[in-house]
């Protein structure tokens, strides 16, 4: 497999999952429906590696029924 053909797979995987994370972050902390077309969604798409940790805590605190914003 080539370099660059490898470093494009890994780049789709980690915007597959930053899109899955930030779906779920959107539904927990109760975001309006076109949250989507936010930069702040894009923002949580791309840092998801750093928000995870933030949302494991407030997931632990305040359960399934999400966190007020």
């Amino acid at each position: 497999m080539k370099k660059d053909k490898l470093i494009t797979n890994l780049a789709i995987l980690y915007f597959i999952l930053g899109l899955i994370f930030a779906t779920g972050y959107a539904a927990y902390y109760k975001w309006t429906a076109l949250a989507f077309l936010s930069p702040g969604f894009y923002a949580v798409v791309l840092t998801w590696p750093l928000q995870i940790s933030g949302f494991f805590n407030d997931f632990i605190n305040f359960g399934l029924a999400g966190k007020p914003i």
